[in-house]
């Protein structure tokens, strides 16, 4: 039968079975309630069919059947309260005495229908709401990628020329627009301790934008004068990466020789004839991106890399630079654009977290559904388990 060790195989309901028991010794049936008791403490699944568990899970069932959904609630009401009652040194843990010793508001069994059916129909309207806001990243980067692709074919200054023609563009490589070949940096060994010297890594440039607080202290003598320092406009290249990443740049806009770069990139300077976010957005748009990816080479099980003569023949469409300069300006327009609409969804995903909690917490208050006067009472229910009928 399945053996299910902890919340690892837990899925958005019911859990996914990795592996199997021939001879079980603590076995749950289809509908129990799997109650992850350590590490972490407090999450529920639903068993799917005879399983057996481990000293991760404890199998929870109701005395009555038309009890099990309203119980299930409960469980997931008080998930953030059993998330703070584990102990232990290693792994934090409730014991099942703990857990048979959990009081449970008990309402009369035909109000139990009413909470568990209609927590039911909200918090599916709450799990609608959570998975469209869920899309909204990957909506948001192919309307990125869209944007990056309208941006150097042209087709986002078709207004601004007032002919949708190509007129004044031009197709280089970025060999063409940049001061020098590109050049590798180095990459010594970090050290513990803090020296005027960081050293870039690769996360630094990963998002496709700089990020100042990835690197590493490294203890040795760079000239002023060295390459190897980045200065504020230039633009650093991940020769090597995974596929996906490969290629991936950042435009350094910040305080001259703060940083130096490492092996795993490649740093260029824009010349005259470019500005260097329009550069940017080249190097970073769907064909170029693609351009490094179908060049890479590599041999199993290392990194995927690009060389000095790749990254010198990446395909440029130049237009002017007041053209280039309008791209910019409608760029970072939508760009502000998009990044507000993060905020806004990430402040919605917290808000319907806090609403499904707010919402469960309503239902055990007993405020959730109408009372019902010619309900059977809760009292009368619970003579019946003890007596041991229904």
């Amino acid at each position: 039968m399945p053996f299910y060790q902890g919340k690892a195989e837990f899925g958005k309901h019911n859990p996914k079975p990795r592996k199997s028991c021939t001879k079980p010794t603590k076995v749950v049936e289809s509908g129990d309630i799997l109650l992850s008791v350590r590490a972490p403490v407090g999450p529920t699944n639903i068993c799917q069919e005879t399983s057996c568990v481990g000293r991760g899970l404890a199998g929870i069932r109701s005395r009555i059947p038309e009890s099990q959904r309203y119980l299930h609630y409960y469980f997931k009401n008080i998930e953030p309260w059993l998330s703070q009652q584990g102990t232990g040194t290693t792994f934090k843990a409730v014991s099942g005495g703990f857990l048979r010793e959990l009081e449970v508001p008990v309402p009369p069994l035909a109000e139990q229908t009413r909470i568990a059916n209609k927590l039911d129909e909200l918090l599916a309207q709450v799990d609608t709401i959570k998975a469209r806001v869920d899309a909204i990243p990957g909506i948001l980067k192919r309307f990125r990628q869209s944007v990056l692709a309208a941006a150097v074919s042209g087709r986002l200054t078709e207004e601004w020329r007032g002919t949708p023609d190509l007129i004044g563009w031009k197709q280089k490589t970025l060999l063409d627009v940049i001061v020098s070949k590109p050049r590798n940096g180095h990459s010594p060994k970090g050290v513990e301790y803090e020296t005027k010297y960081r050293n870039l890594t690769l996360s630094a440039t990963t998002p496709g934008y700089f990020v100042p607080n990835k690197f590493k202290y490294i203890d040795i003598d760079i000239p002023d004068d060295s390459h190897l320092w980045v200065k504020n406009g230039d633009i650093l290249i991940q020769r090597a990466n995974s596929l996906e990443y490969v290629g991936v740049s950042a435009l350094y806009m910040g305080v001259d020789n703060e940083y130096v770069y490492p092996d795993l990139m490649m740093k260029c300077r824009p010349n005259e004839q470019i500005v260097p976010e329009y550069l940017h957005y080249c190097l970073m748009s769907c064909q170029v991106r693609k351009y490094f990816r179908d060049n890479a080479t590599g041999t199993a099980g290392n990194m995927p890399k690009i060389n000095q003569k790749v990254v010198s023949c990446a395909p440029i469409m130049l237009p002017s630079i007041e053209e280039q300069k309008s791209i910019v300006a409608v760029v970072e327009k939508l760009k502000r654009f998009s990044d507000l609409v993060v905020k806004r969804a990430d402040s919605a995903r917290g808000r319907s977290n806090d609403l499904t909690q707010s919402i469960l917490a309503k239902a055990f208050r007993g405020e959730l559904v109408p009372q019902n006067p010619d309900d059977e009472p809760a009292s009368v229910l619970l003579e019946r388990i003890r007596g041991g009928s229904r």
